[in-house]
């Protein structure tokens, strides 16, 4: 007996699905077919409220474009369109056939086709549904491909044959274990081998899209799982390398079990504290920004020393809790097995105000200057040593500030 197949989730109405409404209404009324596709079914399939809507058409794109006020064509060769409706962006594909994936991401050539050809071009079944939201009743699925039995099984099936899906595009190599992993869905047993078999493949994606899907799975929630798919699948070789070492990746996997869906920075924190050194090779390869690799090793550096928390000098402590990434470190350390030492770091810092950490400076360089003091590293070393001694409650008026800066000048003699 096939698995019980669910009902819709049904959801208040909300403004970016009534904008979507709106759309498939306009393309109707012009006589064409509109309907709702991919992971917006899915995830109103799984009571998720979905961040965005596509919308899957037979309107080709120019008369897309003719229809809206405000659209942008961002993909006509591929039949997509951009269409904004009372501030919000909902994508317009024209159902399509293509062939030939010479380069494993996009297809030579493409062809106007109907729903159901639309539809067997896409990756896996669950991603294969159409929601008609104009149906009497409220809405109706058009399912050609299984994906209702499968989100009953909690299954990740490739559509049709899943060697053929992924050389037409490599990075589902990757798609399949984030969904596999955010869902916790079990993988089909061909569409696993195939993934086995051509994991490979992947390090002909672009790099920026390799780290995309890399954030997704190391933010969205069960990261440890979808770690364990990229080991267990090789995929973790060809894009992890970094993580080579057994040990170091098994205790990744450990850490990431104790964390929750977050941004970036903490979640790539976690995966790499063991590893700090590896992060500046990791940022070239994955061509990360360097506001990320910035914030990422303060963020791993810090995590290191809320692991030993008892045993920082207290200036040492207030510096690393005036750092925007503090919280990251806070969270990378307990992951890590720091909960003691997190939890002092915590308390620390929550009893501190603004001024115990910034405190304002009894002395600046301007007042080094009048004393006769020339700028350079002995000035730069001074200012250094009165803000610890502020930080440390050594120095609280400008007498004993003035003593400090007299001793720092001292010992570079």
């Amino acid at each position: 007996m096939p698995p019980p197949q669910p009902p819709i989730a049904t959801a208040l109405a909300d403004p970016l699905r009534e904008g979507a409404i709106t759309v498939v209404r306009t393309l109707r009324a012009a006589g064409f077919q509109a309907l709702f596709a991919g992971g917006c079914v899915r995830d109103r399939f799984l009571g998720l409220a979905p961040k965005d809507y596509d919308i899957a058409t037979d309107a080709v794109p120019e008369a897309v474009i003719g229809l809206f006020e405000k659209s942008i064509p961002v993909g006509v060769q591929f039949g997509v369109v951009r269409v904004i409706v009372a501030g919000l962006e909902y994508e317009v594909a024209t159902f399509r056939a293509e062939a030939d994936y010479s380069d494993g991401r996009r297809p030579d050539s493409v062809r106007w086709a109907d729903a159901e050809a639309d539809v067997m071009r896409r990756d896996f079944t669950i991603n294969g549904l159409l929601e008609d939201p104009l149906a009497p009743g409220g809405s109706e699925v058009l399912d050609f491909v299984g994906g209702r039995a499968d989100l009953a099984a909690r299954v990740i099936r490739a559509i049709g044959d899943a060697r053929e899906r992924f050389l037409e595009d490599h990075l589902r190599l990757l798609r399949c274990v984030r969904f596999a992993a955010r869902m916790h869905f079990a993988i089909d047993p061909a569409t696993w081998d195939a993934t086995c078999e051509l994991a490979p493949l992947i390090t002909r994606v672009s790099p920026e899209r390799i780290g995309d899907e890399l954030d997704r799975i190391f933010t969205q929630g069960n990261q440890a799982r979808g770690l364990a798919h990229l080991s267990a699948t090789g995929l973790a070789v060809q894009v992890l390398p970094e993580l080579s070492d057994a040990d170091h990746f098994e205790r990744a996997q450990e850490r990431l079990g104790h964390l929750g869906a977050c941004d970036a920075i903490l979640g790539w924190g976690v995966v790499l504290f063991e590893v700090p050194t590896a992060i500046e090779g990791m940022a070239l390869r994955l061509r990360w920004s360097r506001a990320r690799l910035r914030d990422l090793t303060e963020a791993v550096a810090s995590a290191h020393e809320v692991a030993r928390w008892s045993t920082l000098t207290l200036a040492s402590q207030k510096r690393a809790a005036r750092r925007a990434t503090f919280g990251a470190a806070l969270t990378i350390a307990g992951c890590a097995g720091h909960r003691h030492d997190e939890l002092l770091a915590r308390s620390a810092a929550t009893a501190w105000s603004p001024a115990d950490l910034r405190p304002p400076p009894l002395l600046t360089g301007h007042d080094l200057k009048g004393a006769g003091h020339g700028a350079g590293p002995r000035f730069k070393h001074a200012l250094e040593a009165l803000e610890t001694a502020q930080l440390e409650g050594r120095a609280t008026t400008v007498e004993t500030a003035w003593g400090v800066v007299d001793a720092a000048l001292r010992d570079l003699l």
